[in-house]
């Protein structure tokens, strides 16, 4: 492990913690960088692999019928505007798998995030010249239209409805409102230490996209439950036929957002090439190198904590010739 620690130290400085499980025994438990076990970190976009879960839970509980549920049956007041006529027939599962159109080519940060319900003006986004499924459109905003639809679909909150179907069943426990409110406390959230809490906008949705931060072992543990097809602690979580469907590869290695190794690949991710090393791996990623992959031939998981840096060292490099052969000799 002194080499890991050391290859970390000076190729992936930014990382905060790592966790691995195998054989549902924790193998390894490692902070960098004054980090702590009781330390959360914001991992930025695994909430969305987070949020696929918790359709997948609402459907398994009957408050969604399912992902081919037209989203605009959760908006009946919204009236269609110009060039958006594809909006009718865009579904759940089309948020799921990043197929939505769009008219913007680049996220409308200020757009959204100045306005009191950004799922409600995500949905004026919607629309353009392509038609659904013509591109995969990958989109931190865009997906925020799925707080609205569990909201209303629930009559929960999404933190209430993660917290009583998923984190508290998970151990998972204490989620506080994070104290985000503008652009400048926004960027401070971004930069802080050790910032537990979950991030809404002004109308009371909680973001889908970002703004979620968890221990390094808690996120592990929403992994292990995955791997584990939707158990944990002896009692079902999510339902396994979800979980196949959740995982199944679609098109750019992409499931219901979650990323999709398949073994012996090399692929482009948001412009940087992976090699995707010998097993199959899914995993839930974030901005600085965080993630969470799942290893079923290993049966094992593997989390990586890390603080903000755009532009990171790829973690699969990490885990491939470092973090996997030395679980593989336990």
């Amino acid at each position: 492990m002194e080499k890991i620690r050391e290859i970390v130290g000076k190729e992936y400085a930014n990382t905060l913690g790592i966790i691995a499980y195998k054989n549902g025994k924790k193998v390894i438990e490692e902070y960098f960088e004054n980090a702590h076990e009781n330390e959360s970190v914001h991992t930025f976009s695994i909430v969305k692999s987070i949020v696929a879960i918790l359709v997948g839970i609402a459907i398994d509980k009957g408050y969604l019928e399912s992902v081919h549920q037209n989203v605009l049956d959760f908006f009946p007041e919204y009236k269609l505007r110009r060039n958006q006529e594809q909006l009718k027939d865009v579904t759940i599962e089309n948020f799921l798998t990043m197929t939505v159109p769009y008219k913007f080519k680049s996220e409308p940060w200020t757009k959204v995030c100045t306005s009191d319900d950004w799922g409600g003006k995500v949905l004026e986004q919607v629309g353009g010249k392509e038609t659904i499924g013509e591109r995969f459109h990958y989109s931190t905003l865009g997906i925020q239209v799925l707080s609205n639809v569990l909201s209303k679909s629930t009559g929960m909150t999404l933190k209430e409805f993660a917290t009583k179907y998923l984190f508290e069943p998970l151990g998972i426990q204490d989620v506080p409102d994070a104290n985000v409110y503008d652009r400048n406390s926004q960027a401070a959230y971004y930069k802080a230490r050790d910032n537990r809490g979950w991030v809404k906008d002004p109308s009371g949705y909680y973001t889908t996209g970002w703004g979620l931060s968890l221990t390094t072992d808690e996120f592990a543990r929403i992994g292990w439950m995955v791997l584990n097809k939707g158990m944990y602690g002896g009692k079902r979580i999510l339902s396994e036929e979800y979980i196949s469907e959740m995982l199944r590869e679609r098109e750019d290695s992409y499931g219901y957002l979650w990323w999709v190794y398949k073994k012996n690949r090399t692929i482009k991710i948001m412009r940087k090439e992976y090699d995707t090393g010998k097993y199959d791996s899914y995993c839930m990623n974030g901005v600085g190198g965080s993630l969470v992959a799942i290893i079923p031939e290993m049966d094992a998981v593997i989390c990586m904590t890390c603080s903000l840096v755009y532009n990171p060292k790829p973690r699969m490099e990490l885990i491939n010739h470092y973090l996997i052969p030395y679980i593989e000799k336990l």
